[in-house]
This record gives structure tokens, sequence and C-alpha cells, in this order.
């Protein structure tokens, strides 16, 4: 156990995903998980690799601050906040197509996929990733409702990955308030078993 009155490197850590799926979608309304090791609702489906940069998990506040007569701030509150992440989808299939386009643009029939982009409205679901920190310590992120509402350029050239960055908005959980929750293997405490 690393010890919580001093600094630890314990706790200092790279991320990666969980080899043989990171990133899982499933439909709203679908049972979460509460902990990082129970294994997720069968309606979990992976959604394949993901590049090598990664996810990447972003904040957007406005603060407003008031300010006296000297110019000074005196005190600020946010007005508004967003969270969205992003990352490149690397496997051309079905479901990715299906996040990124919409479920009623994509069909996989005949060994053939067929997608229709005409700019709707992309379905949300719930995504959970399977994630590992230094030493094999779990850690587990819900995002309780997104959806894509961005992508970039689709280059396709010899020797790059075929794929886009998708932008992805969160939303807040109804029964939560959460955008995101994290269950992190702790190296402060014992594990109790259940």
């Amino acid at each position: 156990m690393a010890d919580a009155v001093k600094n630890s490197n314990e706790n200092v850590s790279a991320g990666k995903g969980v080899a043989g799926g990171y990133m899982f979608r499933a439909p709203l309304g679908t049972a979460k998980p509460t902990d990082f090791s129970t294994a997720l609702n069968a309606a979990f489906k992976c959604c394949g690799f993901v590049s090598e940069d990664g996810v990447s998990f972003a904040s957007e506040s406005d603060v407003e601050e008031l300010r006296d007569m000297n110019g000074d701030v005196m005190d600020a509150s946010k007005t508004s906040n967003s969270e969205k992440f992003t990352t490149v989808l690397a496997e051309m299939k079905a479901m990715t197509q299906e996040i990124m386009y919409g479920e009623k643009n994509v069909t996989d029939a005949g060994g053939m996929i067929t997608v229709h982009i005409n700019g709707s409205e992309t379905d949300r679901y719930v995504y959970v990733f399977e994630l590992l920190l230094k030493n094999g310590r779990k850690w587990r992120r819900i995002v309780h409702e997104a959806n894509v509402t961005e992508l970039s350029d689709l280059k396709v050239a010899s020797g790059e990955l075929v794929g886009r960055e998708a932008t992805f908005t969160s939303y807040k959980d109804a029964e939560t308030g959460d955008y995101y929750t994290d269950f992190i293997e702790s190296t402060e405490t014992a594990k109790t078993s259940v």
C-alpha cells in the first residue's frame, strides 16, 4: 500500500487499454457496472481498436468573474460546463460506422456494409472504458450517455490509418448527475471481500 501522507510513485502512471478490448458501448438503459472488476452486462459490445493516440477527455467551462471598482476579482462562478472526449475508432466495421453516422444509416448484410452519410444526428449510448494503470491497477470509466457530435477529415493514403477522429459529447446521468464515473483500484486502502 502507498503511504497516504507522502508522495508515492505508485500513484504515477501512464494509461493503456485492457488487452482484447477497452472501449465498449451499450444501449441507454443498460445496467451499468458499479466497480472496476465485475463483468460487463452482455449488452456492452466492443467498439474495436482505438488508434495509438488513445482517448482524450476534455472539460470546458465558462466562468463569470465579478470585479470590484478597481478591477480586482471578488468572486467567480461557473455559468456553463460541458464534457467531451475524442478518439479515432481504428476498425472499419458496422459498429464504428453506426457510432459515427447513426445506427439507422448503416446496414451490414450479404457481406457488405452500406453507410449513408447524410448529416443526421447520431445515436446516444452508454460507453465503458476498460483501462490499466502501472502495475496492472484497474481503472474503469463509465460514460453515462454520449454521442458523436463532430468528425475530423477522413484521409485515405497509403501507409496511414483510415479513420476519423470522433468527438463525443457527454451528457449527465439523470440518476447520479455525473458525466463520467471512475472506478480506480486504490493503492491506499485494501480491497474488501464481498
